[in-house]
């Protein structure tokens, strides 16, 4: 056998190595996209869960009945309203950012109906957070997502 002969079986040998190494990166890729949106989803659930927590509690929960019915609310009511409010927005945040990166795939909660239920519940408040802070703290590509979908 030739030095021409053993330079090609070599290359050809090298050049298989090559395709199974690219083959098991992809593997690998596709069983990293895959833990990371099992990992997305977990983190997404647990914010909901929170939410859904707080909303048991006995406080925020008489607060909201009294501000879906259009109720006066206290200072401190409007304080924690506020802040259950802006945990809504959050989620609704994280559920916008994780679909445009591929990681929920539809699957949120948070997406167009969560949207349209933000905006008719709380006596409005919802609505007025986001025209005088939402609007000023998220990037353009949500406002215009959420300004669609409302």
């Amino acid at each position: 056998m030739s030095i021409q002969e053993l330079g090609s079986i070599g290359e050809f040998v090298s050049s298989l190595a090559v395709l199974i190494t690219l083959l098991y990166l992809a593997v690998q890729i596709r069983q990293t996209r895959n833990a990371t949106v099992a990992s997305t989803m977990l983190n997404n659930r647990i914010q909901f869960q929170n939410i859904m927590i707080a909303n048991r509690d006995s406080m925020i929960a008489t607060i909201i009945v009294k501000a879906d019915k259009g109720e006066a609310l206290t200072e401190e009511e409007e304080y924690r309203l506020s802040n259950h409010i802006n945990l809504q927005w959050n989620l609704l945040f994280s559920d916008y950012v994780q679909l445009q990166i591929g990681y929920t795939e539809g699957w949120a909660p948070s997406g167009k109906p969560a949207l349209k239920r933000i905006f008719g519940r709380y006596g409005g408040r919802a609505a007025d957070w986001w025209e005088s802070s939402g609007k000023a703290i998220y990037p353009d590509a949500f406002i215009d997502y959420v300004e669609q979908n409302r």
